[in-house]
């Protein structure tokens, strides 16, 4: 290129981004060589205002140009305005990202200087930071490397925003962007990469990347969008044609990145793709794979799982492929490893190793009768499916007690519902205590090859430790506990009469002494309790609560019975001292403050832990580590843990409810259906029993004030949960997600639908929005200024008064509908999202509210709008077929529930084990 006018282009693609492209295009303004700078502004078709953005500071700079290129995608765009170029240096820059002020000048003044034709700058993220692998390469210098296999890692960085090019260099080797394509930037950057002889690495960060939470780019659905597949398949086709032009090094880190970039895709395709569409990805990708040696797949997979499919591509097996389930059924010992139970030539079999085993062990149970005790838990073979069960069998041994027990797989719903492979992984085994001796066991599960067994150790589980106590067995006593590096061992001792007990009791304290030696965790909480030990002894201590900060349902109402009817029993309500419900419990005692001495002294001697919401994330006082208080002292205070639910379980929750995850020794139920589906679906058995609600003895209607509710239920996706916003998570990363939400839009037209505005004004009602607990931070700006539509601030009106005065009620997918059900209020669901709740958000249930529910099931603003105004219109009266579903679901309608959830709770609390 001769005498170029400019030093440096920057190409700037445009599509929808008006919210940020000002801000994109102000920070090249404020590059410290703008003046010697060409700005290319290329619209790829946008339907929003970026095409005017650009087209004003185009005319307010003369080295910026705005154009429109509708056609091919962003690499289209970009290829569009580099032929415009008059540069020597080009770079690009998304219109949705920032460059700090001195990005250009440090690239070309290096570019310059080393005369290399790529320039690589430090990018960052924001708002939330990435660490790639490759930024190990930004020292504190500017260095020159001889070649992309001086520093393999870069090579997947494939973005071009944070690189500088010479345009010679680009053009000789006819280096263009992939039109029409996902992935554009790495069929640029990364050949570029491969064929430079010399890259210079800048320190400096020259490029800051936002990472938007709104779902809308190809990077947040890379695996759901069946043309990546494609897409990326066409660049690992196009990448193999520069094979034969590179040096040894640089083929190895080609197929580094062809492997590492391609197994993500590989693996998902047959979730994605059709048979006969998934049968020709693989051919083509076979043609490319068959050229990487093994080893190169070996090293650059992340593990046994990822590899099956190269396995597949190299055995020529579409069956592996498409259905590993059908061909992978077991594993191979063989010198204490194992390997996928397969046949295959030796130069494969490095990819047939299992690259990890997992054993965990999540339950320990008593039988008192039988004298045995039920040791269950997971396992993860990776590279294996569990979606049938393996015919490898499998055995627990109980090490140094010479008992080996059989293992039996099961089916878990949790595991399935965290990944369909993964749902035969669990496991259980029956161990006789009695065969046990003095002693500590490790336990390990074995698999029972056709080769050699092998053993691996079993680790403890947060619901091993949640339900860690001692027990008596037989004439045994057993305590589950986490030794070394979290392994799940067995504690056993004699206990025949009192000696036994007295030997036990001073094993115990010489187990306090040794963590207070070695100034372990809580060792002064174990002493402590030990020193105040006979002020509680005989005494049943409950603890109660909810929420941190609240007082307003299943625990309010269970404590408030017990402290007017058995005012004598020890039971205790934490909550934080400056709660506005603290209010609600005046005048009732036993009150204690979240994190008080008293409640941290209370917690050293509770019998029972009880909670509508999860316990560890709200009872446990500030400064008590959740993990170090499991591990050592939850297990030597021995409460056993009730959750009262706050709301019931109609959906698929054993995710986060399996008994396997919540370590829950008693779960309540409203309903046979529900108790049977806790019971056989997520494992609970016995554990859970229909029993009511307690705060349903308090639904008493006081309808006939001419309210109107909406009470939608919250979207983990779209806010940041209560108990990890104490752990750092970044509420900023979603406000965007639900600023651009199908949620939020709902409700914007609901709540200022004209027709619906005209219907409350006419039949004289009022509609009340009470925003979930979750998102109550989040919903500003959706109620309209409008006297007939009211928010509820739920410090000045409980959820129980909201929904006892309401006439009729509106819910998308809230359990509060069953609440509605219990007091015979109209309903109308408004499912106004039902694929993306199900995907992101839950898992369908035993309940199908079109068959089951207790009221009309609506799809969109219009339906609800009309349903609401036909109740409106009727005096909000329920129909007698949801009278009939309500009247079938419950398993008592009475003013009971609390006296239930006493006597078991309390039989609980006297149970032996």
């Amino acid at each position: 290129m001769l005498d170029p006018l400019y030093a440096v282009a920057v190409v700037v693609p445009v599509f929808n981004t008006e919210r940020y492209l000002q801000e994109c295009l102000d920070s090249l303004a404020r590059q410290t060589i703008f003046d010697s700078c060409q700005v290319i502004v290329v619209d790829n078709g946008s339907s929003d205002s970026s095409p005017e953005i650009a087209a004003r500071f185009a005319a307010a700079h003369q080295n910026v140009w705005a154009l429109v290129h509708p056609e091919g995608k962003a690499g289209g765009a970009r290829n569009a305005g580099m032929d415009l170029v008059d540069a020597r240096y080009i770079t690009f820059c998304d219109s949705d990202d920032v460059l700090p002020e001195d990005a250009l000048e440090s690239m070309w003044r290096t570019a310059v200087k080393e005369g290399v034709p790529l320039t690589i700058g430090r990018m960052e993220t924001f708002p939330e930071e990435t660490k790639w692998p490759w930024l190990r390469y930004f020292g504190k210098q500017v260095q020159v490397h001889p070649g992309i296999e001086n520093i393999p890692e870069m090579i997947h960085g494939g973005s071009a925003c944070h690189k500088l090019f010479d345009l010679e260099f680009v053009r000789a080797n006819n280096i263009r962007f992939r039109e029409g394509v996902h992935f554009e930037d790495a069929f640029f950057s990364v050949p570029a990469m491969l064929l430079a002889d010399r890259i210079a690495v800048v320190p400096t960060t020259v490029y800051r990347y936002r990472k938007r939470a709104a779902e809308d780019s190809t990077m947040d659905k890379l695996w759901e969008r069946p043309e990546n597949y494609w897409d990326h398949l066409l660049l690992e086709e196009y990448l193999m044609t520069f094979r034969r032009h590179l040096s040894g090094h640089r083929q190895e880190v080609l197929n580094r990145f062809l492997v590492r970039s391609y197994q993500g895709f590989a693996l998902r395709a047959p979730q994605v793709l059709p048979e006969p569409e998934l049968f020709r990805l693989f051919e083509r990708a076979r043609a490319v794979f068959t050229l990487v040696p093994p080893d190169a797949v070996l090293a650059s997979t992340h593990d046994t799982r990822h590899r099956v499919p190269f396995l597949a591509m190299y055995m020529n097996s579409f069956e592996l492929f498409a259905h590993p389930e059908r061909s992978l059924r077991g594993v191979y010992g063989r010198g204490g490893d194992l390997y996928l139970d397969i046949a295959v030539q030796s130069v494969l079999l490095p990819l047939t190793k299992i690259s990890s085993t997992s054993v965990h062990v999540e339950r320990i149970r008593a039988n008192a009768r039988s004298g045995e005790m039920l040791v269950a838990g997971r396992f993860v073979l990776n590279g294996l499916p569990m979606s049938k069960p393996m015919r490898t069998s499998l055995k627990l041994w109980v090490e140094k007690s010479g008992q080996l027990v059989p293992a039996q797989q099961v089916w878990r719903s949790d595991l399935m519902a965290t990944r369909d492979d993964l749902a035969w992984g669990g496991f259980e085994a029956v161990v006789p205590a009695h065969a046990l001796g003095d002693g500590e066991f490790p336990l390990k599960l074995v698999f029972c090859t056709s080769g050699r067994d092998v053993s691996r150790q079993c680790m403890i589980t947060t619901a091993m430790l949640r339900s860690a106590r001692p027990m008596k067995v037989a004439d045994r006593y057993v305590l589950p506990l986490s030794k070394g590096k979290d392994n799940a061992v067995l504690v056993v001792r004699e206990a025949r009469g009192r000696a036994g007990d007295k030997a036990w009791e001073d094993f115990l304290e010489g187990l306090d002494e040794d963590q207070k030696g070695h100034k372990a965790p809580f060792w002064r909480a174990r002493a402590i309790r030990r020193s105040t030990l006979r002020f509680f002894r005989r005494k049943e201590i409950w603890l109660i609560g909810e929420r941190r900060d609240t007082a307003q349902d299943n625990s309010l109402h269970l404590f408030r019975y017990l402290r007017k009817h058995e005012p004598r029993r020890k039971a205790y309500y934490i909550i934080e001292k400056d709660s506005p419900d603290r209010a609600k419990l005046k005048g009732l005692g036993n009150v204690v403050a979240h994190s008080s001495w008293k409640h941290k002294l209370l917690m050293l001697h509770a019998s029972l832990l009880i909670n509508a919401y999860d316990i560890d994330s709200y009872m446990l006082p500030d400064g008590w580590n959740r993990t170090a208080y499991l591990k050592h002292l939850n297990w030597r205070v021995g409460a056993r843990r009730v959750f009262l639910q706050h709301g019931v379980t109609d959906e698929d929750g054993s995710k986060a409810l399996h008994r396997n995850r919540t370590g829950v020794d008693l779960v309540f139920a409203t309903s046979d259906r529900e108790a049977e589906y806790f019971s056989e679906h997520m494992h609970y058995w016995d554990q859970a029993k229909a029993l009511g609600f307690p705060r349903f003895d308090a639904l008493q209607p006081d309808r006939g004030r001419r309210r109107v509710l909406l009470m939608p239920t919250w979207r983990k996706y779209l806010t940041v949960p209560s108990y990890l916003q104490q752990d750092g998570a970044d509420k900023e990363a979603v406000d965007e997600i639900f600023r651009e939400s199908a949620y939020r839009d709902f409700l914007v037209r609901l709540l200022s639908h004209p027709k619906l505005m005209e219907a409350l004004e006419h039949y004289d009602y009022v509609l009340d929005f009470l925003p979930h607990y979750e998102m109550r931070n989040m919903v500003d700006g959706v109620v309209p200024d409008h006297p007939r539509v009211q928010r509820l601030d739920q410090t000045k009106v409980s959820v129980q008064t909201a929904l006892r005065q309401c006439d009729l009620f509106i819910t998308d997918w809230s359990s509060v509908h069953f609440d509605m059900a219990y007091l015979g209020t109209p309903l109308v669901y408004a499912r106004f999202d039902p694929d993306e709740y199900w995907a992101k958000h839950a898992r369908k249930g035993y309940f199908d509210a079109v068959y089951d529910g207790f009221g009309p099931v609506c799809g969109d603003v219009e339906e609800v709008v009309t349903e609401v105004i036909r109740y409106l219109g009727n005096g909000c009266v329920r129909e007698a077929e949801y009278d009939r579903r309500a009247r079938a679901f419950f398993a008592f309608q009475d003013r009971d529930n609390c006296a239930r959830a006493t006597a078991a709770i309390a039989q609980l609390a006297a149970a032996d084990v």
